[in-house]
């Protein structure tokens, strides 16, 4: 074998190793832990690995730069034992893997931003805090289980009400 084969030779079998030994790291985010909702009292923080609650609250993963035809934002409120909790930011949104729900928060205010891909999706409140990771159901808050209270706009709602657009939901329970 000539030298400029033999290091043809070398080099590409050194390729080939490097490559299946590249090839068996993962590349990219680790997969997201699975979503489980907290039973905890506040304050609640937003979930680090957004797209397992994403699946679990039954929406589409969606692009970070996704607006929707006709995105509305909603106003949550919520307490628990008298005192305002939080609603933190980057609920529904997975930075990580540029990834979000059509429900989300981008801000500690309350806003929740819908940006459904039809007009005809009416998310829930009940999607909602799956999304947050908060235990919540007819009577319950985490672990608020006395009094769980639901107003739109002022006037009682059920408990998973949908989230309408330009609407001020509060939502109010007692440990």
């Amino acid at each position: 074998m000539r030298a400029g084969s033999w290091r043809t030779a070398v080099t590409a079998v050194a390729l080939l190793l490097t490559s299946s030994v590249v090839g068996g790291c993962q590349v990219g985010p680790a997969p997201p832990a699975a979503a489980v909702l907290r039973t905890t009292a506040p304050p609640w923080d937003a979930p680090r690995d957004a797209v397992s609650y994403i699946d679990k609250a039954g929406f589409e993963r969606l692009p970070l730069d996704f607006s929707g035809p006709s995105p509305y934002t909603v106003h949550i409120a919520v307490t628990v034992d008298g005192k305002p909790v939080e609603v933190p930011a980057g609920i529904g949104i997975d930075k990580l893997r540029a990834e979000q729900a059509a429900v989300h928060t981008h801000t500690t205010d309350g806003l929740v931003w819908v940006e459904s891909k039809t007009t005809s999706d009416h998310p829930t409140l009940s999607q909602f805090f799956t999304l947050w990771g908060i235990k919540y159901d007819a009577r319950c808050l985490a672990d608020a289980c006395a009094g769980l209270k639901v107003a739109v706009n002022g006037s009682p709602a059920a408990w998973d009400t949908p989230l309408v657009r330009n609407g001020h939901i509060t939502v109010s329970a007692q440990s």
